[in-house]
């Protein structure tokens, strides 16, 4: 009966050590890019009655029933647990909560122990990336690929609307694609979304017609800028009255002042005596019948003379003519000049007058 009783003793401490054993599996691997928010799920059978959270075996949260859950370390402000499903998560994930956690769970009406295991990886975020874009065999071809330690998942979208069965780093369009629309790529790490878009007309070239289009169009609208500038300038000086005042300062064909009187020069701007140059004949004709008769010379003379004021006030009238001309349209635009205009038009013809009557005055 000794022995008897003592077996049965020892087959109730092994049953106890059986009822009380964690049924434990193998760490599953995941992973999660920084500042992500992740949730570890581990498997429940029945109603939880108490749950303890672990990480590399020191306790980071737990809850009992009727109670509030409690967190430990660095989750004491990131972390959540939910007591129906008995998940944790963790938020703004870090590198440094890369680590092994367990989940050791109490049903109700229970006394065995269920436990879940994790090792979390926490990655950086993938690299950024641009679209690349160029035209093959009639082909618009689209490259989206990034470089990842990690699976990453592809959809294409063209237009707004989704590309069904696209879901690789390289997309193929036809080439006679609208080149107005946009084609977005959607690149996912765990769960990180990349988007990316890109414009189908910078697939295509500047031909050289284009380039020359654009060319011809930026001369031709700073031509038409530099004469809006010009009238611009005009007008403003013709409001100020300065438009007139410039037009009667420009010297016209007809504007030198007219001296009356011939003086036998010689082509260095000297007299004949002076110069050793030749002397007309008419003029020693004129000398010479003035030292024989000075009463005949006078008399030539003066016929000379008044044949040459006549071509002279001809020549003079005609000048006199187009000046007057000209200071009419500045008088038009000066008003208050023309007074004086008048006035100085009046003593050049008395002076014209006087020379023709006084010959002998003309220097």
């Amino acid at each position: 009966m000794g022995l008897a009783c003592r077996l049965s003793a020892l087959g109730l401490l092994l049953l106890s050590a059986l009822l009380v054993c964690i049924r434990s599996q193998d760490p599953e691997s995941v992973f999660a890019i920084e500042g992500e928010h992740f949730t570890f799920s581990p498997k429940v059978n029945g109603t939880i009655r108490e749950i303890t959270w672990m990480k590399r075996k020191n306790k980071v949260a737990e809850w009992e029933l009727d109670g509030s859950p409690t967190y430990f370390s660095s989750l004491a402000e990131r972390g959540v647990l939910d007591t129906s499903s008995g998940s944790l998560t963790i938020k703004n994930l870090r590198i440094g909560d890369a680590a092994e956690y367990e989940a050791q769970v109490l049903p109700v009406h229970d006394v065995q122990l269920q436990s879940t295991k994790f090792v979390l990886e926490v990655l950086a975020p993938p690299p950024p990336s641009v679209l690349n874009c160029s035209v093959i065999n009639d082909q618009i071809r689209i490259s989206c690929a990034i470089h990842f330690s990690k699976d990453v998942r592809y959809s294409w979208y063209q237009g707004g609307r989704k590309i069904i069965g696209a879901n690789s780093p390289v997309l193929q369009l036809k080439e006679n694609a609208d080149p107005t629309e946009k084609v977005l790529c959607i690149r996912e790490v765990s769960k990180t979304k990349i988007n990316e878009t890109i414009s189908l007309s910078s697939c295509f070239p500047s031909s050289p017609k284009s380039l020359s289009r654009t060319r011809d169009g930026l001369v031709a609208i700073f031509v038409v800028v530099i004469l809006l500038l010009f009238v611009g300038a005009l007008f403003v000086l013709w409001k100020k009255g300065l438009l007139s005042n410039i037009c009667c300062q420009i010297p016209t064909k007809h504007s030198a002042v007219y001296t009356p009187g011939k003086q036998n020069h010689t082509e260095d701007d000297g007299y004949p005596e002076k110069s050793g140059q030749k002397e007309d004949p008419e003029y020693e004709n004129e000398l010479a019948a003035h030292q024989s008769d000075p009463e005949t010379a006078v008399l030539h003379s003066g016929n000379n003379n008044v044949a040459e004021a006549e071509s002279d006030e001809e020549k003079n009238s005609k000048e006199t003519k187009s000046v007057n001309q000209f200071d009419l349209f500045c008088n038009q635009e000066n008003p208050g000049e023309e007074k004086n205009s008048k006035e100085t038009k009046s003593t050049s013809q008395s002076q014209l007058f006087c020379n023709q009557e006084n010959p002998a005055l003309q220097p």
